[in-house]
């Protein structure tokens, strides 16, 4: 996934540690992601968008 979206497997793993520290997903094993959060998410990804 990691090399999917252009990161290193460490950054990867703290951004998605991050979100499982704010409720928006929760880490079920080592392949499961469960998104808790959809609203949270998607304000992310357009504040990511906004300040390209």
């Amino acid at each position: 996934l990691a090399s999917q979206l252009g990161m290193t497997q460490e950054t990867l793993s703290r951004k998605l540690s991050s979100f499982q520290e704010q409720g928006l997903i929760e880490l079920q094993g080592a392949r499961k992601i469960v998104i808790i959060d959809r609203d949270g998410l998607d304000e992310i990804a357009a504040g990511l968008a906004a300040s390209k």
